[in-house]
Order: C-alpha cells, then sequence, then structure tokens
C-alpha cells in the first residue's frame, strides 16, 4: 500500500511563514476598522469571524449606514468592513451598499466572511407571550414565516438590528416585545434572555463580508454603474473564498484518507485476534506529531489535541466494523500491518504539512469551512459526532508566531 504524496518544502513553509508575520504586523498596525451598523449587529459576529481567523482584535468603530461607514474609513484612511451580498436578496447585492458604491469605489480587498445567517430571538425573560417583534425592516422580511405561525405583530427598528435590541435592553419595548437579530447581541446585552435560534425563513442563509480600503468617486455614479462596481467587487470575494476553501479541502482529504485505512487496521487486528486500542503505538505517534508540530512552527498543545481526536475517531470506526463483523463475519481479506503504518505516517505528516501551509497563506480555521469538512470526511462509521469533535480540535491548530521552520 502506497500514498502518493510530496512534502512541501520546510523552505517555502518557512518563507510562507515568514510572509505572513509580516502581513499580520501590517494588519495591526493599520488605521482603525470602521464597521457597518453597530455592536452585536451581523457584521459584528462576521468580524469576530475575520478576527478568529487572522488572531487579530482589530480597533472597532462601529459606524452605521454603508454611507457612513465607508465616509468615515475614507476620511481617515482607514479600513471599512461591511456586508456586499446576501443569498436571499434578488440579485443577491445588498441595496444600501449599491446606494453607498455610488459615491465610492473599492482600491482594495483586504478579507473576506461568507457567514450563515441565523436570525435568533431576545426578550426580556423565557416565558413571557411574544405579540411583537423588532428589528431591522430587512431582517423582518426574513422571518415572516415564524411570525405567521406564532402570530406576531412586526415592529420596525430602522435603526438596526442592535438598536432594537438596545431598545427593548433599556426598557423601551414591553416584555411583550423581542428584539430579533444575531446571536451576538447576547455578548453586548447580557440582561436579555435568548428565546430562539435558527427562526430565519431561508436556511441557506448567508451574507458576505469585505474588509475594504475605499475612496471618494470624483462624481457621482448610476445605480446601474454601482451594481456592476459592487458585482466586480463580490467576484473578487469569492475568488478568495474559493481559495481559502481549496485549500482547506487540501487538508481535510488528507484526514479523510487517514481515517479511511482504519478499515484495513481493524481487518487486521481481528485476524490477529489483536485488541483495538494500543495505547504504546498512540504513544509513538503523538511523540511523532508533537517532533513535526515543533519542526512546522505549530503549537504543541493544539496539535495534541487534534491527533488525539484523530486517534479516538479511528478507534471508534475500528469498533464499529468489529461489531459489523459479529453479525456478519470477518471479511476474508489480508492486511499488511507495516504498509498500514508507512501510509499512515506519510498521510499524518501530510495533514501537518498542508495544515501549516493552509495557516501561513489563509490564517486559522475557523467555523465558516465546517461545512466543507463535513462533506469532505466520507469515510463510513464515521459519525457527525466524530466529525464535529475532529474539526473543534483541528480549528484549534495554532501557528507560533516569529517561529523558523526547521528540517
Amino acid at each position: 500500500m502506497t500514498v502518493l504524496w510530496k512534502p512541501l518544502q520546510l523552505r517555502l513553509l518557512s518563507h510562507l511563514l515568514a510572509m505572513s508575520v509580516v502581513l499580520a504586523a501590517v494588519t495591526t498596525e493599520a488605521a482603525p476598522v470602521y464597521v457597518q451598523a453597530g455592536p452585536g449587529s451581523f457584521n459584528h459576529a462576521a468580524l469576530d469571524l475575520l478576527a478568529d481567523r487572522n488572531t487579530d482584535t482589530y480597533q472597532r468603530l462601529y459606524s452605521g449606514t454603508p454611507d457612513d461607514t465607508y465616509a468615515a474609513a475614507t476620511n481617515n484612511n482607514a479600513w471599512a468592513f461591511s456586508a456586499l451580498a446576501n443569498s436571499t436578496i434578488d440579485g443577491q447585492l445588498v441595496p444600501a451598499i449599491v446606494n453607498a458604491m455610488r459615491n465610492y469605489q473599492v482600491t482594495a480587498l483586504n478579507a473576506t466572511v461568507h457567514m450563515p445567517i441565523e436570525m435568533c430571538v431576545f426578550g426580556l425573560n423565557k416565558t413571557s407571550k411574544i405579540t411583537h417583534a423588532a428589528s431591522h425592516p430587512a431582517a423582518l422580511k426574513q422571518i415572516n414565516r415564524w411570525l405567521s405561525a406564532h402570530q406576531i405583530k412586526a415592529k420596525p427598528v430602522p435603526e438596526g438590528t442592535n438598536e432594537a435590541a438596545r431598545l427593548l435592553a433599556d426598557g423601551q419595548f414591553d416584555q411583550n416585545t423581542v428584539a430579533i437579530g444575531s446571536c451576538a447581541l447576547k455578548a453586548v446585552y447580557p440582561a436579555l434572555t435568548l428565546r430562539e435560534a435558527g427562526v430565519q425563513d431561508n436556511a441557506d442563509n448567508h451574507t458576505l463580508f469585505g474588509l475594504m480600503k475605499l475612496e471618494k468617486r470624483p462624481h457621482t455614479i448610476s445605480e446601474d454603474e454601482a451594481r456592476t462596481a459592487l458585482k466586480q467587487v463580490v467576484a473578487q470575494a469569492h475568488t478568495q473564498i474559493k481559495a481559502r476553501t481549496d485549500s482547506g479541502k487540501s487538508v481535510f482529504s488528507l484526514i479523510d484518507k487517514r481515517l479511511a485505512q482504519m478499515q484495513s487496521v481493524a481487518l487486521f487486528k481481528a485476524h490477529k485476534h489483536k485488541p483495538i486500542e494500543d495505547l504504546s503505538r498512540e504513544v509513538v505517534v503523538l511523540s511523532k506529531a508533537l517532533e513535526q508540530a515543533r519542526q512546522h512552527c505549530l503549537d504543541a498543545s493544539s496539535v495534541k489535541a487534534f491527533f488525539q481526536a484523530q486517534m479516538d475517531a479511528a478507534k471508534a470506526i475500528q469498533y464499529r466494523y468489529r461489531a459489523q463483523w459479529l453479525a456478519e463475519g470477518v471479511p476474508n481479506k489480508t492486511a499488511d500491518l507495516t504498509q498500514l503504518r508507512q501510509a499512515l505516517n506519510q498521510l499524518g505528516s501530510a495533514i501537518l504539512e498542508t495544515l501549516t501551509a493552509h495557516l501561513a497563506q489563509h490564517g486559522n480555521l475557523t467555523p465558516e469551512l465546517a461545512p466543507a469538512f463535513h462533506a469532505a470526511l466520507i469515510t463510513d462509521n464515521l459519525t457527525d459526532k466524530d466529525k464535529q469533535r475532529l474539526y473543534q480540535t483541528l480549528q484549534s491548530v495554532r501557528r507560533i508566531e516569529n517561529c523558523q521552520a526547521t528540517d
């Protein structure tokens, strides 16, 4: 059994790591980020994802409307962060952004976030009958089925979802009114109670956000011209997202290939009447992984947790095969342990090398790529719970800053 894998050169990885440190330094020293809407908004939640991806806190200045956000960013030569498109809008382009693009043009698109939109319901308590729901008009349009099913009246708050939550928290609405918005509102208004989550009509509701530099146009352009300009920015954003997703899929595919070897491992152990769990072997695997983590400038504790999750999933797969074979009989196939271990070692090394390259080029893994991860892992006898733990530990793996990769 062989695994076709050409290891990445550590010299290249070292270059990528050094380049990412420089880029991180540039981002850290850049002007503050002017953020569309307010604290607790979907923009807030999206920037949280970006901050986690880049291990950056950002100096946030919430600025309200897209026009105000772009004006502030342009006047201060700073970054602007705003929505660009939404999957539920006809044509997908956000109308308020189109309008703002009539007076501002994007000169640089630094980063993008493609985030699922989950509408959360916040109240003053958990038990009061809900008669009214307060939120931005655009958000209220996305929960029509929930409003109708519960016979709840809409209470539009044009200033935004975060303003609706603020008014509720400040006692401006009665206890029968709830605020609808991002689940991030809970962190901003801890006194509010989460009543329900996921009330949006469309389960496939995603918004595209961008971290951008802009400049004022010399003259206002038409709406059609602004749409064309925004479409170009959105296309560029999707190119960035595809590159990041494809890079992540390369890591995910290797993880799946490693787990796919477990049927053969279980078969060997069944024929040799060996136990599934081999703690001495686990020590060897972890030791090798930690040594490679140091070589690739990866945090050892996070790599250890990820490899432990892989080994636990591997054992679970083997146990499930053994249980299956109790009823069906052990397949009459042979498996070579030496070749299996060689393949597993190669795949383990490939996973860390590919992961290192991804982190250097695209930043930390975040929940954005969780759906792609779940879709990529197709190995039999691997449960959704196994996948969740694997991705949770995988997205916790971090690079060590100012570290030089070694042979």
